[in-house]
């Protein structure tokens, strides 16, 4: 009689022997695969290395009393370039065309604090008309690229640096706190978000710099079927969500589905005589009622997130100072308070990506930092928005890049130096 193994180690024979005769035909099934994840990913190589990208300088009135809400609207409408240039298989497989990203950078060089849009040159007309429609006094100007001021090969006897990505510690469904919980109802009086990460950067040193990058691009609704499915398991709900495993998983769970009602009925056929809806409904009523306040808070927060469009995001900062005054204790300090006052013990939260972050231990730590460093400045000089990017939508992104409110008064923040005003109706032509 066979064994089990013999039966294994048959059938194993069996199947190398098809696929020994028929190689032809499975090669390129198996091959495809591989050669579309190469293929385009060097065609999207390509296409990117051939953008032009344009650094725009953005200097708002001193006297602006323009909140984060104001910002939102400029995301809002920076939302409308997804899915504008790819309209064909040619686009993707030859053209390797992908859609447009943009990074917003609050920088400072020793205490001197600049607030920069990258873009790409065919999206700088959109940008530049966003944002004069909601700051109409804004000055927008053409830089040089500030990151050729630090060399790529750090850590050095020149120049140090230490840096991390900032990832979000759940889904991406869960939000941040926004600009609307820094506002007090009673008296509407606002604290801007910025102000401890203005007031920190500006008293570094001589030598010392720190650059934050916020890297977005408009992205679809698939994020938003994960968060629903979140809020329905929250208020006691089916969320209706099937195996993601593929065709195979979704018979086998539609069989084992169909014979647990088969013997349920069979069992319970004398019993149940209808009022199944009923019962659900009073299950799912009694779940909302026993909801803890913190749970409430998720279910009205999600639901407030996924009425907003959503960006695929990466968030990184580098600190970089010359060796003879580097301090990362005195950086991470200001900008680990800056992104904790983001996140809700219920809700979301921003956390230091530890495969990004420059910081090694036990074996070979000096090595393996050096790797680390270089790599992230590879990263913010490229501007790369990673492939493990979160969502974020748009009032995330105001409370989060904005231009501070006249309640920052930090001297370091640069303003527009005059208020723009209409030439005098007698001006000769």
């Amino acid at each position: 009689m066979p064994t089990f193994f013999s039966i294994v180690l048959e059938t194993l024979k069996e199947s190398a022997g098809v696929f020994v005769d028929y190689w032809w035909f499975f090669m390129p099934l198996l091959l495809w695969p591989i050669f579309q994840l190469t293929w385009v990913a060097y065609v999207q190589e390509k296409y990117i290395r051939k953008i032009r990208w344009n650094l725009l300088e953005v200097k708002v009135p001193s006297e602006s009393e323009k909140r984060p809400k104001t910002m939102e609207e400029f995301f809002s409408g920076l939302a409308s370039v997804y899915d504008v240039i790819i309209d064909t298989l040619y686009d993707i497989y030859l053209a390797g065309m992908v859609d447009s990203w943009f990074s917003f950078e609050i920088v400072s060089f020793e205490g001197d604090i600049h607030f920069y849009i990258r873009t790409p040159d065919f999206h700088r007309d959109l940008v530049e008309s966003q944002l004069y429609g909601v700051y109409p006094d804004a000055e927008i100007k053409e830089v040089e690229d500030y990151v050729v001021n630090v060399p790529n090969d750090v850590p050095g006897e020149d120049y140090n640096i230490w840096g991390t990505d900032m990832m979000l510690v759940k889904d991406s469904g869960y939000p941040i706190r926004t600009y609307k919980e820094f506002e007090d109802e009673a008296s509407g009086e606002f604290v801007d978000p910025l102000a401890n990460v203005v007031e920190g950067v500006s008293k570094l040193s001589p030598g010392e710099q720190i650059w934050i990058q916020i890297l977005v691009r408009p992205c679809d609704d698939k994020w938003k079927k994960t968060a629903r499915d979140i809020v329905l398991t929250l208020a006691g709900r089916s969320s209706g969500k099937k195996s993601s495993g593929g065709f195979f998983n979704t018979l086998i769970n539609e069989v084992v589905d169909l014979g647990r009602h088969i013997v349920f009925d069979f069992f319970n056929s004398g019993w149940d005589m209808g009022g199944g809806e009923d019962k659900a409904e009073k299950e799912h009523l009694s779940m909302m009622l026993h909801l803890s306040p913190g749970e409430k808070d998720i279910i009205t927060g999600i639901d407030g997130k996924i009425k907003k469009p959503g960006f695929e995001t990466d968030i990184r900062y580098i600190y970089a100072a010359k060796s003879e005054v580097f301090d990362k204790g005195k950086a991470n300090s200001v900008m680990f308070s800056y992104f904790t006052q983001f996140g809700t013990e219920y809700l979301n939260r921003f956390a230091p990506d530890g495969k990004t972050k420059t910081s090694a231990y036990y074996f070979f730590p000096d090595a393996r930092k050096a790797i680390k460093k270089r790599a992230i400045m590879r990263k913010y000089k490229r501007r790369e928005l990673d492939k493990k990017s979160y969502v974020l939508t748009s009032d995330e992104l105001a409370t989060l890049f904005h231009f501070p409110t006249n309640e920052v008064k930090a001297p370091v923040v640069p303003r527009v130096a005059a208020k723009k005003g209409k030439p005098p109706a007698t001006l000769p032509i």
